[in-house]
């Protein structure tokens, strides 16, 4: 089998998946993470209880503020949406969810 070899974005993405999945080993599901590489690949996905959900949200935030105090200049806005990519993409996710891929 041939052996793939990984971007330093899928990389990166797939630590940050560690990372969710160690918060902690509660059965709950609250929600369901899943990170899709730069190219459309799904890296992983994960479960998060609320607790987990609560945590990582707090830590973003504090990470965020921070960032902003050291900033001067707002951010940029966020880029516009075409619907049919997003309607594309709710497809996938919920081909995923369906088993269907």
């Amino acid at each position: 089998m041939a052996e793939r070899s990984f971007s330093n974005d899928e990389l990166r993405l797939y630590e940050l998946l560690q990372q969710f999945l160690c918060l902690s080993d509660s059965t709950d599901v609250a929600g369901t993470l899943i990170l899709i590489g730069p190219k459309g690949s799904i890296v992983g996905d994960c479960t998060l209880s609320a607790p987990d959900i609560e945590a990582a949200t707090d830590a973003l935030l504090k990470l965020n503020i921070q960032r902003g105090d050291a900033i001067d200049q707002p951010a940029d806005p966020l880029p516009e949406v075409d619907p049919d990519d997003v309607k594309q993409m709710i497809s996938a996710l919920q081909d995923l969810a369906d088993g269907d891929l």
